[in-house]
């Protein structure tokens, strides 16, 4: 007698224990020596299991004799309670020697869904995956209660029932018509009301069955349902239905779900399959075709599915999420664990310098330590966190210094800027340029020391330079004057941000040395200091002027002063940690004139270090000037006298004015 084959399964490791998933997965023919000879197979199509892998192949013939017959054992138990039109319990599997037991749902590639309205729901069950050549033994044992509702009709008895079926497996879906290979009913007539008026039927089962071989074909699934009538009434999904117009609720059962067969016989074969892989390929990741392949998605430990089949508002499975007893979501726990997968999504993540075009992280590590949990992510790679380039040469026609209106500054004449995108591809920019003035403050910014090339002079003035401010501009003679030796008080502060000056002080002059000394008093109102500061301030939006206050202002302004920077209120001497001062202006004893009043009263920025001095009577001196207008970058610590014209670059100049200043200063600027 022969008959054809159709699968065959092979468990993933021999009988030495050795996995040879490698090979069974690649396999196109398995050669199975009958006693008749070799028989090859051709394989159709693969379907990897946890344990195995099941081949459909193609249908040569198989001797009687060389047939094995396989034992099966399988021992599982249920309990809960059913309802809302599910009719099927959930079983545990405790024994599968043969690894048939398959769990429900279309994402298990099992019988029944959660998507599906009805009954359909996921169903358990034992998956015949060979030719059964032996009859099977099945045993369904299980307690019940259901309770049926009070407040209605008495009916003349309850039935119960428990199914065995089959059907052909069809992932997602029950059959319609599914194979009944037993049936047991218990009936129970009305009696025993609660307290509650409800009616409490209860009963067990205790059924087994031997099914015959050829009750199967591979795919076909074994499971069981229960189902409950009324009156004698067809037996249907009442579960959690109605009956008389009164509902009834849940079933509850408790039980066992066995199978068994004789013990395993026929001859042991060897099958060899083809190609067959010598070598290890665990590790050749390259050679695998199907490698990190998947059939289902692992489900979490945490996150349960929720089903919006019937609509938007409420899902179907809401009791069963609740319960926290809904199928697990096909969501990783470890997405909301791994560091490489919440940092860039939840945490957020930092590469962290203490400035731009810096890799220092002298302040980052500060801020670490202060704050571990932070986790700032300082940089590395010795790199900055963010590069910020300038591409503009800043020309200037000439030099020279701010004494006495600053003590000890410099300026230089800003004539054009050069935006440079490439050695030769440079554009010039004017003065009348809109937003000139704008530009030269991005660009220099206080205390910030950029680098000065002289293309005509070499005067050593301007080392150590730091940013003082920009768009001052100091003018070639200040306009009033009141020295420290006058013997006559001519002003002093009302506050620290107020001063009362007498409105006729002295004009400055230069003497034939060329230094500042006072002209002749003025004493006519309509010159007067005060009248003209004013009335410039208040109708000139562009006009701006200084004071400049000095402990010890001379008659003739002359060698070292003593600017006024600090005081028991403010002080204005300090540095920061890269060196430069905290107040670069006010450092110099510099105080903007913002409004004044009747031509005495003057407010100024900033507050003053102190109050309680005069200007003259041998006390503090001063000088008002007025900014001149013009394009200038002012400079502590330098005095630019004696340059000419020459350029500024920014301390981070891209790398093509690097490599090209002269160049480009030559061809494209006023470097003659």
């Amino acid at each position: 007698m022969a008959e054809g084959v159709r699968y065959i399964k092979v468990s993933k490791k021999d009988k030495n224990g050795v996995d040879q998933t490698n090979t069974l997965q690649s396999i196109t023919e398995l050669t199975i020596p009958f006693s008749s000879g070799n028989v090859t197979y051709d394989i159709l199509s693969i379907s990897e299991q946890p344990t195995y892998f099941l081949y459909y192949v193609e249908n040569p013939n198989l001797e009687w004799n060389d047939r094995a017959f396989l034992n099966y054992s399988f021992s599982g138990s249920y309990s809960g309670t059913m309802g809302n039109g599910n009719t099927t319990p959930a079983i545990t599997a405790n024994v599968d020697n043969q690894e048939f037991f398959l769990e429900g749902g279309e994402s298990n590639n099992g019988l029944g869904s959660l998507t599906t309205p009805g009954d359909n729901f996921p169903t358990d069950s034992y998956r015949i995956s060979t030719y059964i050549q032996k009859n099977i033994g099945v045993r369904i044992s299980s307690s019940i209660q259901f309770i049926i509702a009070g407040g209605r009709t008495p009916t003349t008895s309850v039935s119960s029932s428990v199914r065995l079926l089959s059907a052909p497996l069809t992932p997602g879906t029950l059959s319609a018509n599914p194979k009944v290979h037993a049936i047991t009913t218990l009936s129970q007539s009305l009696h025993d009301l609660d307290d509650f008026n409800n009616f409490i039927f209860t009963g067990s089962y205790d059924t087994s069955v031997i099914l015959n071989s050829g009750s199967f074909q591979p795919g076909d699934c074994l499971y069981l349902d229960y189902r409950a009538a009324f009156d004698g009434g067809e037996f249907g999904a009442s579960i959690g239905g109605y009956a008389n117009g009164q509902p009834m609720t849940n079933i509850t059962v408790d039980g066992i779900f066995e199978i068994s067969s004789s013990a395993a016989s026929g001859p042991e074969i060897e099958a060899v399959p083809e190609p067959f892989f010598s070598q290890d390929f665990a590790i050749a990741h390259d050679c695998q075709p199907t490698f990190n392949n998947v059939i289902v998605n692992r489900k979490g430990y945490l996150h349960q599915e929720i089903d919006y089949t019937a609509g938007v508002y409420l899902p179907i499975n809401f009791d069963l999420i609740i319960n926290e007893k809904a199928l697990k979501a096909q969501v990783q726990d470890s997405n909301y664990t791994t560091k490489s997968h919440i940092r860039p999504r939840y945490e957020g993540s930092k590469n962290t310098t203490d400035n731009f075009n810096s890799s220092a992280t002298t302040q980052s590590s500060y801020f670490q330590n202060l704050h571990p949990n932070d986790d700032l992510g300082i940089s590395t790679f010795t790199l900055p966190s963010v590069d910020s380039l300038d591409t503009t040469i800043h020309e200037f026609s000439y030099g020279g210094g701010t004494y006495p209106e600053i003590y000890g500054g410099g300026a230089v004449k800003i004539s054009q800027l050069l935006n440079v995108s490439d050695k030769d591809s440079v554009s010039v920019i004017s003065p009348l340029t809109e937003n000139f003035n704008e530009i030269l403050e991005q660009k220099f910014t206080p205390n910030s020391q950029p680098y000065v090339t002289q293309y005509t002079t070499i005067s050593e003035e301007t080392a150590g330079a730091r940013v003082l401010g920009t768009n001052i501009g100091v003018p070639t003679i200040s306009n009033y004057m009141v020295p420290s030796g006058f013997g006559t008080s001519l002003g002093a502060p009302a506050s620290l941000t107020t001063l009362e000056l007498n409105n006729f002080p002295f004009p400055v002059i230069r003497n034939s040395n060329g230094f500042y000394t006072t002209g002749s008093k003025i004493d006519d109102a309509e010159v007067a200091m005060g009248y003209i500061i004013q009335s410039t301030l208040e109708n000139d939006p562009n006009a701006r002027w200084y004071i400049t206050i000095y402990n010890s202002l001379p008659d003739v302004v002359q060698g070292d002063l003593q600017p006024f920077n600090s005081g028991s209120s403010n002080d204005y001497t300090g540095i920061d940690s890269k060196g430069g001062y905290t107040s670069p202006l006010t450092v110099n004893g510099v105080y903007e004139i913002k409004s004044v009043a009747l031509g005495i009263t003057y407010t100024i920025s900033p507050a003053l270090p102190q109050t309680g001095f005069t200007f003259g009577n041998n006390s503090k001196g001063y000088l008002i000037w007025k900014d001149n207008g013009s394009k200038n970058v002012i400079f502590n610590d330098a005095t630019f006298s004696g340059v000419g014209k020459g350029n500024l670059i920014t301390e981070n100049p891209t790398q093509v004015i690097k490599d090209n200043l002269i160049y480009i200063s030559k061809t494209y600027g006023e470097n003659t």
